[in-house]
C-alpha cells in the first residue's frame, strides 16, 4: 500500500503540465472513486482534491488533519515537516575509533526538506544509531595503551591470587585431614 501511494505521488510530482496530467490520469469519471469525501481522484485509491470542508493528506480526505500536521487553508491540505531519505549507515566506531573494540555504533541521518508551517509541529527523527560489530577488533600495530595494559595486569594478578588462595585452602584441608 505504501509503495503504491508513493508511486502515485511521484507521478503527480513529475507531471509538469497539470492539464496534461488531468487528460492522462486514471479515468475516474466512468468509475467511482473509493476515497470518501473526494472530489477528484488520480486513481480509485488516491485523491487529488477533496470536497469543500475537507483537507487532503497523502491521497485521503480528512475533516481535521492528523497529529503532527497542520491545516493549510489556502490549499485545503495538511502540511507537516517533510524529511528526505535516510543516508547509508556510517562507519562502525566507538570513541571516534574504528578499531580496538568488539562493538561500536553506526549512524545514519536524513535532512529536513521542508520545515513545518508552525513551530509547534514536530519533525520526525533525523538521526538514528544502532549497535554494530567492529570490522577490526585489534588496531594495526598491536600496541596497547598503558591503561589497557594495567587492566589486563590487574585481571591476571587477581586470578593468580584467587588460584593461590584456592590451592592454599586445599593444602590446609588435606593437611588437617592427615593429622
Amino acid at each position: 500500500m505504501q509503495f503504491r501511494l508513493f508511486s502515485f505521488a511521484l507521478i503527480i510530482l513529475n507531471c509538469m503540465d497539470y492539464g496534461h496530467c488531468q487528460a492522462n490520469r486514471w479515468r475516474r469519471s466512468k468509475r467511482g472513486c473509493r476515497i470518501e469525501n473526494c472530489d477528484s481522484c488520480f486513481s480509485k485509491d488516491f485523491c487529488t482534491k477533496c470536497k469543500a470542508g475537507f483537507y487532503l493528506h497523502r491521497g485521503r480526505c480528512f475533516h481535521e488533519c492528523p497529529d503532527g500536521f497542520a491545516p493549510l487553508d489556502e490549499t485545503m491540505e495538511c502540511v507537516g515537516c517533510e524529511v528526505g531519505p535516510w543516508s547509508e549507515w556510517g562507519t562502525c566506531s566507538r570513541n571516534n575509533r574504528t578499531c580496538g573494540f568488539k562493538w561500536g555504533l553506526e549512524t545514519r541521518t536524513r535532512q529536513i526538506v521542508k520545515k513545518p508551517a508552525k513551530d509547534t509541529i514536530p519533525c520526525p527523527t533525523i538521526a538514528e544509531s544502532r549497535r554494530c560489530k567492529m570490522a577490526m577488533r585489534h588496531c594495526p600495530g598491536g600496541k596497547r595503551t598503558q591503561k589497557t595494559k594495567d587492566k589486563r595486569n590487574k585481571k591476571k594478578k587477581r586470578k593468580l591470587i584467587e588460584r593461590a588462595q584456592e590451592q592454599h585452602s586445599v593444602f590446609l584441608a588435606t593437611d588437617r585431614a592427615n593429622q
